[in-house]
């Protein structure tokens, strides 16, 4: 039995699947652009929401509904137009559907809202399940039948 390490990449019929270090650096590179985007966002509207501090959703304002749907507009419309956010661009990685084609646009809002949030709910199981699986798939990529691969050169 091969013992599998969490940097390896896997290789299936000449795809090779995106390792869990190369999507964390790409996530962490997301992130950042991501915040610096949403700090500008909330110093623009600031003053408009400042008169809004309903809670709408739980303890949620309509600020912050607004700031995570800007957020998730960012890895939707980036993914979907392209196949991979800025980050993922920089590591080398797209994400595909299970046959290899362009996804479609409710796998992939259902990928990158529920699907992330699933994966980070107990403990970032989900996303550690990358190391683990064989074709490198994390929860969220298990819900909306995706695969990150590397581009072709």
């Amino acid at each position: 039995m091969r013992c599998r390490c969490i940097m390896q990449s896997s290789y299936d019929n000449g795809v090779v699947f995106g390792g869990f270090f190369a999507r964390l650096a790409a996530y962490i590179l997301d992130s950042a652009i991501v915040s610096i985007m949403l700090l500008c966002i909330r110093f623009s509207t600031g003053f408009l929401f400042s008169f809004m501090d309903w809670k709408i959703l739980f303890q949620y304002t309509l600020e912050d509904i607004f700031l995570y749907l800007c957020g998730a507009a960012y890895f939707i419309i980036l993914t979907y137009g392209t196949g991979a956010t800025l980050g993922k661009r920089a590591m080398g990685l797209r994400v595909v559907n299970v046959n290899g084609e362009k996804l479609s646009l409710f796998n992939l809002i259902y990928r990158e809202t529920v699907g992330r949030f699933l994966s980070g709910l107990f403990m970032c199981i989900g996303y550690i399940m990358i190391g683990i699986d064989r074709q490198k798939r994390g929860l969220h990529d298990v819900l909306g039948d995706t695969r990150v691969i590397y581009m072709r050169k």
